[in-house]
């Protein structure tokens, strides 16, 4: 059964079914949707939950949908599969139809997948588990529509405001949800009777270069091409020192070096994510893949040298301009390589 995210809530009110399938590109949302089932499945009693990861040449034999133990007190399960290529392949597809054809009495099953095109929605995998219970397409939030949405997340966090400050607060995040949450979160924090009004929205993010940096790193990892020299020239506009934004912009690219090196030596990238300090979350996990999958190791480790460029420039050892330099690394790192010569003559 197909429903709208919207329609969550009252279905889960409603009943449970077998299995819940969340597809999308919408990190955010998917992992918020994921919260609400895994709550309503624990409060059905399920006490027990197997989290698997399915990435590279996955042994599928490994899941155990019906439960071992032949107790007539065995508690409720909660089996959640995480899929971010959106396929399971021929032996995955085999093994999500053979859980449709007998579901386990004691078992929920929940994936967490990414983007699943329309072809792969007619697989019989997709199909028969759409039909023993729910599947839930989770779609971007279109900028046209983002101030709503802001609207709406700051109403349910319990936030006064007008149209004109949700609009405002969607321009700075530049349709990044996680931001927005963020943002929103903090707002609630700063404001003491849970009135926001525009003072208020402006020194929260005047303070924020060091956030800023990071959704620019959010924008590269994720290759949003255009979204970068956008956020680093109102950085510049808006006067933030350099070295603020270049602190954290070389955290972030040490990271992504260092699981890179891990991932080029054979180890999985879940335990990679996990050896993080601190770890890479959850709902971050598919755009780092996408980062670390896109160059070799070495290629990663030469961003490094101009970092390096960068930190001489900011202070004055060089006559380039350092924000010129910035965005050419971080347009390279994204996936788009600009010569520095063409960056450099129109600084």
């Amino acid at each position: 059964m197909r429903i709208r995210l919207e329609q969550l809530n009252t279905h889960l009110s409603a009943s449970l079914n077998p299995v819940y399938l969340l597809f999308g590109e919408e990190a955010l949302l998917i992992e918020e949707a994921a919260d609400t089932i895994r709550q309503q499945i624990r409060q059905a009693g399920a006490n027990e939950r197997e989290v698997w990861n399915i990435e590279g040449r996955f042994d599928w034999s490994q899941i155990k949908w019906q439960e071992q133990s032949l107790s007539l007190f065995a508690s409720q399960r909660l089996i959640e599969i995480r899929l971010p290529s959106g396929s399971p392949g021929k032996e995955g597809g085999e093994a999500l139809r053979k859980f449709a054809s007998n579901p386990p009495q004691d078992t929920t099953l929940l994936i967490i997948s990414g983007k699943i095109d329309a072809r792969s929605q007619k697989a019989k995998w997709f199909t028969e588990l759409d039909k023993l219970g729910v599947t839930i397409p989770v779609w971007p939030v279109a900028l046209a529509q983002l101030p709503q949405w802001v609207s709406q997340r700051m109403q349910a966090k319990g936030l006064k405001s007008d149209p004109k400050i949700a609009t405002l607060i969607a321009e700075r995040v530049e349709g990044n949800l996680f931001a927005a949450a963020q943002e929103i979160e903090k707002l609630s924090l700063l404001s003491l009777d849970g009135q926001i009004d525009e003072a208020l929205v402006l020194a929260s993010v005047a303070d924020n270069a060091k956030f800023e940096a990071f959704g620019l790193m959010d924008a590269v990892f994720a290759g949003q091409h255009a979204r970068i020299p956008r956020i680093l020239s109102r950085l510049r506009a808006e006067g933030i020192d350099i070295l603020a934004v270049f602190s954290a912009v070389s955290w972030s690219l040490q990271r992504v070096v260092d699981m890179s090196a891990q991932w080029a030596s054979g180890e999985s990238l879940e335990r990679v994510f996990a050896s993080q300090k601190p770890p890479v979350w959850d709902k971050n996990k598919a755009v780092m893949r996408q980062a670390i999958e896109r160059y070799s190791h070495t290629r990663w480790q030469s961003f490094l040298q101009q970092m390096s460029d960068i930190d001489q420039a900011a202070k004055g050892m060089t006559k380039h301009c350092p924000w010129r330099l910035l965005e050419t690394l971080c347009l390279g790192a994204s996936g788009i390589d600009i010569p520095t010569k063409i960056l450099e003559r129109s600084a």
